[in-house]
C-alpha cells in the first residue's frame, strides 16, 4: 500500500455488466472511448441479453475492449466479480451500461490519485438525466473529508454509486467487488466496506451522467425484497465494526433471514407501503409517469387505503401543476 504508481501503471478498467441494453449501450461505449485519458480497458459482460447487445459491441473495433457472454441470466453482482478476474488496470470502476461519461472524467479521477498515494478510493457528483439523455438538474453531492464521507455512509448511501474509482490493491483486503447476495444496494455494500479500511474522497464536479430507466435495477422493484437490502447492508456494516466480520463472510445465512424478517414487517402489514415508497422515489427523480402507475398498481392492490389515494393525487397534482 501507498505505493508511488508510474504512468505507464496507471491503467483503468473498467467493469461494465449489460443485459438488453441495445438502447443506450453505445452512447455509454462511446463516452469511454472518447475520453481524454487513454490509458484503459473496457470489459463488458453481456449477461445473455435477448437483444443486440453484443452486436453493438462487436461493432467497435477498439482493441480496448473486450466482449465476455453469460450463457445465462447471471446478474450484475457475478457479472462483474467475473469481469474483475479477466482486468489488470491499478483503477477499477464499474460503468453502467446506460449511463455517460463526461471528456474529462477519466483524467480528472486519475490525477487525484497521482497526486495522493495513501488514497484508494473517489467518487464525484453525479447528475441525473431523463431516458433521452436530458439532463435533470438534480445532483448526488458528496463531501471530499474522509470522516464526514464516514459519518453521511452510516446513515445512508451518499458514496456507493458507478462513480467509484477504487485501486486494485484494495481488493486483496475486502475480497470480490460485489457480494451475490445483494440484487440492489450492492454498490453501497462495496462502498462501505472500502471505507471502512481504506481512505476515500470525492472530485467535487459532475463527471458522468445517471439514467433514468424505469426497469433498472434500482427502480424495478416488484416487491419490497429490494427496499430491505438498504437496512441490511447497514447491519453488515455494523457487525463488521463491533466483530470484524459479518454474516455473509461467514455465511450464517439464519442472521440474514432474521434480519430479513424484522424489516418486512412493515412491508408485510401493509402490501402498498412499497408502492407508496417508490412512487416517492419516482417523484423525486423527475419520473412522474412511473409514480403514477406504481400509485394505480397500490390502489388495485388496496382500493380502501386512503393513504394510497392521497399519494396518487400528490403524484398527479404534481404533474399536472407543479404543486
Amino acid at each position: 500500500m501507498g505505493q508511488k504508481y508510474a504512468k505507464e501503471e496507471m491503467k483503468i478498467s473498467v467493469l461494465m455488466s449489460a443485459y438488453n441494453a441495445e438502447d443506450y449501450i453505445s452512447e455509454a461505449i462511446r463516452s469511454i472511448v472518447n475520453q481524454t485519458y487513454t490509458e484503459w480497458e473496457l470489459l463488458i459482460c453481456d449477461d445473455a441479453s435477448s437483444d443486440r447487445t453484443s452486436q453493438i459491441v462487436k461493432s467497435y473495433k477498439d482493441t480496448r475492449i473486450k466482449l465476455y457472454r453469460n450463457q445465462e441470466n447471471l446478474k450484475k453482482p457475478r457479472s462483474i466479480n467475473y469481469l474483475f478476474t479477466k482486468s489488470c488496470g491499478s483503477l477499477i470502476t464499474v460503468h453502467d451500461a446506460d449511463d455517460v461519461s463526461l471528456p474529462r472524467r477519466f483524467e480528472k479521477l486519475v490525477a487525484v490519485f497521482r497526486n495522493d498515494s495513501e488514497l484508494y478510493m473517489c467518487g464525484h457528483i453525479i447528475e441525473r438525466m431523463n431516458i433521452n439523455g436530458k439532463p435533470l438538474g438534480l445532483f448526488r453531492k458528496k463531501a471530499a473529508n474522509y470522516e464526514e464521507i464516514k459519518k453521511a455512509m452510516s446513515e445512508s448511501n451518499t458514496d456507493g454509486d458507478p462513480s467509484v474509482f477504487i485501486r486494485r490493491e484494495v481488493f486483496d483486503k475486502i475480497g470480490e467487488v460485489f457480494r451475490p447476495y445483494f440484487n440492489n444496494n450492492m454498490d453501497y455494500d462495496l462502498a462501505l466496506r472500502v471505507i471502512e479500511k481504506f481512505r476515500s474522497t470525492n472530485i467535487k464536479e459532475v463527471l458522468s451522467y445517471y439514467r433514468n430507466v424505469p426497469n433498472s435495477i434500482s427502480k424495478g422493484v416488484v416487491t419490497h425484497k429490494k427496499l430491505i437490502t438498504h437496512y441490511i447492508t447497514k447491519e453488515l456494516a455494523k457487525q463488521r465494526q463491533e466483530t470484524g466480520s459479518d454474516a455473509l463472510m461467514v455465511n450464517d445465512f439464519e442472521q440474514i433471514e432474521e434480519w430479513e424478517r424484522i424489516y418486512s414487517q412493515p412491508y408485510l402489514q401493509d402490501k402498498t407501503l412499497h408502492f407508496r415508497e417508490m412512487a416517492s422515489f419516482f417523484m423525486y427523480t423527475k419520473m412522474n409517469k412511473q409514480a403514477i402507475l406504481f400509485m394505480l398498481k397500490a390502489i388495485v392492490q388496496d382500493p380502501w387505503k386512503w393513504k394510497n389515494w392521497h399519494t396518487l393525487q400528490y403524484c398527479i397534482r404534481r404533474t399536472l401543476f407543479g404543486i
